[in-house]
């Protein structure tokens, strides 16, 4: 019953965020892209670890491999909703040096880690890419990201590792900066400039590609609507707005959707139950001031006052004894 509930929630909210492409894009954000393309639907990546640093963190990798799955898995839901189904044929292929390097042959983007930029730059991540005078990618592109923050007093956590090598990621394929650092609905441009939020705070959350970030890469891999394969030359660098009718907004991944109705959802249960025991609470010392009310007993009527009794007879009185006895006696 409780996963069918679920399933019916994110039905709605599918048909809801289907429904907000019939709207028009408020913002007029705008998104410039490189320039290049790669010519094949499969892209590899090879991540490189640095395990004998002090200041390396095993579980990067895995952040890294992580932020990467996110965009096939937000393609998915952008292209339910607003169509450009051929996205989904972008395979990317991630291997780990030193594990399974050898899958990736010669790979197309390499991603490696430092400890930090230095106090001379203000960046977390920097993706170097290399583009012909036809558009099309020269393998590698290489992508670094720090462990720490420019200052290099502040370690990046696994949710800031993975919105970092998200962003530099939307680079490696293509994307440059959106002119702005908010969607509409509330949330964090991917691809902004600079990172939104506090380096190493533990409450940090993940971010997503928007709509617009997702137009611009259906922009940039058109080709795959027709071939297999780019044989030609791919897009200049182009600003890109959304069109009309497509609401600007950013494209969780359905499992995250669903965590973030179910974290919802136990929110509203926790509120009712608060409200439900404030109610309860006010009840009962209702309840008690009515009973204490009737069994308090009520005070006795004061006594009716029915004037002074006279304690000896008056000369009125006395004379109308006499004329009385005398009047007796006359008989």
């Amino acid at each position: 019953m409780r996963a069918f509930v679920l399933l019916a929630i994110l039905l709605v909210s599918i048909t809801c965020f289907g429904a907000a492409s019939s709207g028009h894009a408020a913002s007029a954000a705008t998104l410039p892209t490189e320039g290049g393309t790669w010519t094949s639907p499969t892209i590899t990546i090879l991540i490189t670890p640095q395990l004998g640093e002090p200041w390396f963190k095993a579980s990067y990798t895995f952040d890294v491999n992580h932020a990467i799955s996110r965009w096939s898995e937000s393609i998915i839901v952008y292209t339910d909703a607003y169509g450009s189904n051929y996205l989904r044929k972008l395979n990317f292929v991630t291997c780990i040096s030193g594990v399974n390097e050898s899958l990736c042959g010669s790979p197309d983007i390499q991603v490696q880690f430092i400890e930090s930029f230095g106090s001379q730059s203000s960046g977390l991540g920097l993706t170097g890419v290399v583009t012909t005078n036809s558009g099309i990618f020269r393998a590698p592109t290489t992508t670094t990201l720090a462990a720490y923050d420019p200052t290099n007093s502040t370690q990046l956590t696994d949710n800031d590792m993975i919105n970092i090598a998200s962003h530099e990621f939307g680079h490696a394929l293509g994307l440059n900066h959106a002119t702005v650092s908010v969607t509409d609905d509330g949330t964090f441009e991917l691809m902004f400039l600079s990172y939104g939020q506090a380096v190493g705070n533990p409450g940090n959350s993940l971010e997503a590609p928007s709509t617009l970030d997702m137009y611009a890469l259906s922009y940039i891999y058109d080709w795959l609507a027709s071939s297999s394969t780019l044989s030609g030359p791919g897009h200049l660098k182009t600003d890109l707005s959304l069109p009309s009718g497509t609401a600007y907004s950013s494209v969780y991944p359905y499992a995250e959707q669903i965590q973030a109705l179910q974290n919802s959802v136990g929110q509203m249960r926790l509120e009712i139950l608060i409200v439900a025991i404030v109610a309860g609470l006010l009840l009962a010392l209702v309840l008690v001031f009515g009973i204490l009310l009737s069994r308090r007993k009520p005070a006795p009527p004061a006594p009716y006052s029915w004037g002074p009794v006279p304690t000896a007879p008056n000369s009125l009185m006395i004379w109308t004894f006499r004329i009385a006895r005398s009047f007796l006696l006359l008989r």
